[in-house]
């Protein structure tokens, strides 16, 4: 009977937050979704349409099986390049910008480390304090996942097993649950995001939402909380947004890039933000 119960609860909250998004617009379950498989364990999925109070959103999602595919985090410690430069040098199949970085002269800005490597470590101390940076991404072998709270720069270095790690945030659900966020600029206005969210170690999803046009509102992170949950993930954490977003697959129009990147202040393929590092599917 409890979990009977559990399960009607978990659906009420479910539909609840379907509602929120919804508004004056089209449901959430009613969204019109373009769909396609790239390769074998790699889904696309996309959606121009009207969420919460009728305010127009631009969608991409890939929904990635580590069974059949791998995510690593490709940096570039030097110089900040475009995603689809960095995706395409080293034949990725998709990508999406990673986490943040100095914009003005290159580098992360928290903790990183990818194939093994320990990246500007003393970098992230700061950010261990800052409210927003309270989650992180570890990869095993690209192969397996975990999207966790944030820890110590000396518990990442004494973790050998996670080849990958980015520090990032806000985490945005937790256990299932929805983040209580901090009340701050970046998380209550509505701008593009980028956003990471697993279902399991091995189901992945990847979210991008453009912003700052016309043609897409972008969202809080309060609304894009939900939709991750929405999406079924367990845990899910922000990435770096803003003209920082972009989604990239390999062999499409306009260089790969298919969402809709603000960083030229148009709705159209050519705004992308030149970036230190990106998350890359093979």
């Amino acid at each position: 009977m409890k979990r009977y119960l559990s399960n009607i609860s978990f659906l009420l909250i479910l539909l609840s937050f379907a509602a929120d998004l919804s508004g004056q617009g089209k449901g959430f379950d009613k969204i019109k979704w373009e769909k396609e498989k790239i390769a074998s364990g790699l889904i696309w999925k996309s959606s121009h349409t009207l969420l919460n109070d009728s305010a127009p959103q631009n969608i991409n999602i890939l929904i990635v099986n580590l069974h059949k595919r791998r995510i690593d985090v490709h940096y570039n410690p030097l110089e900040n390049i475009p995603v689809s430069k960095q995706a395409a040098s080293v034949k990725a199949i998709a990508a999406v910008n990673g986490g943040f970085f100095n914009v003005k002269n290159g580098g992360s800005v928290t903790y990183l480390k990818t194939d093994g490597k320990i990246f500007d470590s003393d970098t992230a101390n700061k950010w261990l304090r800052n409210a927003n940076m309270t989650g992180s991404i570890l990869i095993k072998s690209g192969e397996e996942i975990l999207i966790q709270q944030v820890k110590s720069n000396s518990w990442y270095d004494s973790h050998p097993e996670y080849d990958d790690v980015l520090v990032t945030g806000p985490l945005l659900v937790r256990n299932g649950i929805v983040s209580d966020l901090p009340q701050t600029s970046l998380v209550i206005n509505r701008h593009p995001r980028t956003a990471i969210g697993t279902r399991n170690s091995k189901k992945v999803v990847i979210v991008t939402l453009d912003g700052r046009t016309n043609e897409a509102a972008g969202m809080t992170l309060i609304e894009l909380s939900k939709l991750m949950q929405l999406f079924r993930c367990r845990d899910a954490v922000n990435l770096d947004g803003g003209g920082s977003t972009t989604m990239w697959i390999n062999g499409k129009p306009f260089n790969g890039v298919v969402n809709m990147p603000c960083d030229n202040k148009k709705f159209d393929h050519e705004g992308e933000r030149a970036v230190s590092d990106i998350l890359i599917i093979r």
